[in-house]
């Protein structure tokens, strides 16, 4: 009984997987989400610490 419900729940989840795969796969993704001008304050905070010292 537990190997039939694990093989139903693994062939499910293979389907799942399988289709969402084949449904992403025809449009071409962004290399990056977001923008590139992101300023980085740890960089900034860090730079200003050692200057204090």
């Amino acid at each position: 009984m537990e190997l039939l419900v694990f093989a139903i729940v693994t062939g499910i989840v293979t389907y799942g997987l399988e289709r969402n795969r084949a449904r992403q796969a025809d449009r071409p993704r962004p290399r990056l989400s977001g923008s590139l001008d992101v300023v980085d304050r740890n960089t900034e905070r860090v730079a200003a610490e050692l200057i204090s010292r």
